[in-house]
């Protein structure tokens, strides 16, 4: 069969339009190699192609097993898990409090119509988490940098034109969070660069930091979580020897020096309220009366929490209502006062159950950029969890924040703040991860037990590999 004849049948069976046209030049070169190697062994060049193209097997065969692997998988079941999580959150926020009747106050400012709110910031979240998830991920492997510069510019000018609130721009905070996706592509655009790419890379987050704490403000804890998870994807990189640099030298720059600056700059730019939070952290009993209060006050309500709760007594009648933010920060203590430590345990259970089955997506991703950016992705979810759950345990910390899924409004939705935008920015993390899940076999990379990087092989066609990468 001549060879265009060939390459056309087979196209005719792939249906995913952007992996078409490089699996078909990706067999093609194989094609031509083999037929090289004939030529060489003494046949003629027409008669090496078509010994080629008869060893690569039946075209309609080969282009439905092409088409099977590069078929996107179903996003339906990921989706309704998260919009599972996000009606178990509606759920519980109803039962908690709207069905007392109880008002959101914020800032002693009544929030009319609080639950009704909630809803539709749910659903523009899920409405956001659907449209990512149907966009193929892989282009930020291919334009990290440019994508970057757009949300750091984006940001930047905002700060600058935008009235703030207080004296910073907390309404914006979550949107940092976004940088941590592309931060996973700037570093796969950084591989193969030695300590170019290392500095190249550490530019861009000290770039993100300096906008998150100096220009946007407000929001430390948001920022420090979002600079520890990029820190932790460049370390990562740096152990897997994606910059071909002197492996040792290379991780005690980034797991020794690089932290070790890094707090100390930090440090150095604490205003006098951020350390006196440190050192509530840590000594929440010398400030019961102050800084400590809610720490203090929170470790009271749990001592008389029971397992069953209080059944019908309205929130209002619970110790938990002399704390700020119930909806919002205390949401998981509320749940165990009203209905005991059992719901409560149940609730925990349910993100855990969620959690796990999202870093077992990741886990089976077969593509480096895949793997970074869905655990980037998923370390910001668990430490926003985590971070909550301290809260609720009585721990004091250095920034409050919501519980995704289960809290009102907060940066895990939609901010409170009649001007403020809404980032959905958990949503959003969501999306990004299920649409790696969806698109993985567009970019499908294995790395062999000497940690030499492999291009993926994408089919075992006879006695030959058809390995294709889409992001370069």
């Amino acid at each position: 069969m001549e060879l265009n004849s060939y390459l056309e049948q087979l196209e005719e069976q792939i249906r995913n339009r952007k992996a078409k046209a490089e699996v078909i030049e990706e067999i093609r070169n194989h094609i031509e190699d083999q037929a090289e190697f004939y030529e060489k062994e003494g046949m003629s060049a027409e008669e090496a192609i078509e010994q080629a193209v008869r060893q690569m097997g039946d075209p309609v065969e080969v282009g439905i097993e092409m088409d099977r692997i590069h078929r996107p998988k179903p996003g339906a079941p990921l989706f309704l898990l998260a919009f599972m999580m996000s009606v178990a959150g509606l759920l519980t926020q109803y039962f908690s409090f709207y069905r007392f009747g109880e008002e959101l106050v914020v800032y002693q400012r009544v929030i009319d119509n609080a639950f009704a709110r909630q809803c539709v910031y749910v659903l523009m979240g899920t409405a956001v988490m659907l449209v990512i998830l149907c966009v193929d991920y892989s282009p930020v492997g291919r334009h990290g940098k440019k994508m970057g510069a757009l949300l750091l510019a984006g940001l930047f000018i905002i700060c600058l034109s935008a009235p703030g609130y207080l004296g910073s721009h907390s309404y914006l905070k979550s949107l940092i969070y976004l940088f941590v996706p592309v931060y996973g592509g700037i570093l796969y655009q950084n591989r193969n660069r030695g300590y170019y790419g290392i500095a190249s890379s550490l530019f861009w987050l000290a770039a993100a930091f300096w906008i998150a704490a100096a220009r946007i403000g407000g929001g430390l804890g948001i920022t420090i979580v979002m600079a520890c998870v990029c820190y932790i994807m460049m370390t990562a990189a740096v152990i897997k020897g994606w910059f071909n640099e002197n492996r040792k030298a290379g991780i005690v720059l980034t797991a020794g020096i690089i932290p070790v600056s890094a707090v100390i700059a930090v440090l150095a730019q604490l205003q006098p309220y951020q350390i006196k939070r440190i050192e509530v952290l840590f000594h929440p009993e010398r400030y019961a009366q102050g800084a400590g209060y809610q720490a203090a006050r929170t470790r009271e309500v749990i001592e008389g929490l029971t397992m069953f709760g209080t059944g019908g007594v309205k929130p209002e009648q619970l110790p938990i209502h002399m704390l700020p933010g119930v909806q919002d920060d205390y949401i998981l203590l509320q749940v165990a006062s009203v209905y005991g430590i059992i719901a409560a345990c149940l609730l925990v259970g349910l993100l855990a159950v969620f959690l796990f089955c999202l870093f077992r997506m990741i886990y089976k991703q077969k593509n480096r950029l895949g793997k970074i950016v869905g655990y980037g992705c998923l370390m910001v979810i668990v430490a926003e969890i985590a971070g909550n759950l301290m809260i609720n345990f009585g721990f004091y910390t250095i920034s409050t924040g919501g519980l995704p899924f289960f809290s009102y409004g907060g940066h895990h939705t939609v901010t409170i703040f009649v001007l403020s935008p809404p980032p959905v920015t958990i949503y959003v993390l969501l999306g990004v991860i299920f649409s790696i899940h969806r698109y993985q076999n567009l970019a499908w990379e294995r790395e062999d037990g000497k940690n030499k990087q492999e291009k993926g092989v994408l089919a075992h066609l006879g006695k030959y590999r058809i390995r294709i990468e889409r992001c370069r």
